[in-house]
């Protein structure tokens, strides 16, 4: 009989938005694994906190450090080995650093955010690959950001960063589609509880603000619920497309 219960790996999902994603999943009644990277006692509070607020007990997590390729197979190769599968793949590990022109920034701060946001990205997805395109069937969603798709001011590097992962969602749409694997991406607007949002000064997130067509940032749980949707058979039709969900920013 077939296990019904979606086996779902959320990258970077020990806090803000990352745990926001694995919690929605969580609420559906899949079984989660929350991949993580530095502190222990952070993972295990998130894996509690959704377990407690969902009442799923099939929340877990492993170490999973996106650049560590070795790292990344080995945690691939633990889930399918334990659950025999993963369904949904959410590439959501990412990292920012901001706030100063090209030649103010260390390229050491450049190559890590390609690393993560990109490089990051590509190994967890080559890692998945084989078992989901064996299987014919799987759903992966990628974390962009309207960063880049229109560019922002002293934030380069992240901007092309994530314009790399729009342009690999787009392709990998077009490679995977004829083994029954989805791949789409979620772009997020200017969203609470987040990182990089909260490096933005008051006043100048009160400008922002204003060109916000709705009046008012996003919330996790609605980044969370676009992401969820793609990554369910209600998107069953979608594959190779950029989700923005910004409340009328761009």
């Amino acid at each position: 009989m077939e296990d019904k219960q979606k086996v779902v790996l959320v990258t970077g999902a020990s806090k803000s938005l990352g745990k926001a994603i694995a919690s929605h999943f969580a609420s559906s009644g899949d079984r989660v694994i929350l991949g993580y990277r530095s502190s222990l006692e952070e993972v295990t509070h998130a894996v509690e906190e959704i377990k407690a607020k969902t009442g799923n007990e099939a929340v877990s997590f492993v170490k999973l450090d996106v650049i560590d390729r070795q790292q990344v197979q080995d945690a691939v190769s633990e889930i399918i080995g334990q659950f025999g599968k993963i369904d949904v793949l959410v590439n959501n590990a990412g990292v920012s650093y901001g706030g100063a022109l090209i030649p103010s920034n260390p390229l050491e701060k450049w190559e890590e955010i390609v690393q993560i946001n990109v490089m990051g990205t590509i190994n967890c997805i080559h890692a998945v690959s084989f078992h989901m395109l064996l299987e014919q069937k799987g759903a992966i969603v990628n974390i962009a950001s309207v960063a880049g798709l229109i560019g922002v001011d002293r934030l380069s590097a992240y901007s092309a960063s994530k314009a790399g992962v729009v342009g690999l969602t787009r392709s990998l749409g077009k490679e995977y589609a004829p083994y029954n694997v989805r791949v789409n991406a979620v772009a997020p607007g200017y969203t609470e509880d987040t990182g990089m949002v909260e490096r933005i000064p008051e006043e100048q997130m009160n400008e922002f603000k204003k060109r916000i067509a709705m009046g008012r940032l996003g919330t996790t749980r609605e980044i969370a619920e676009a992401v969820s949707f793609l990554a369910s058979d209600k998107a069953s039709y979608i594959t190779g497309q950029t989700l923005v969900v910004d409340g009328g920013y761009m």
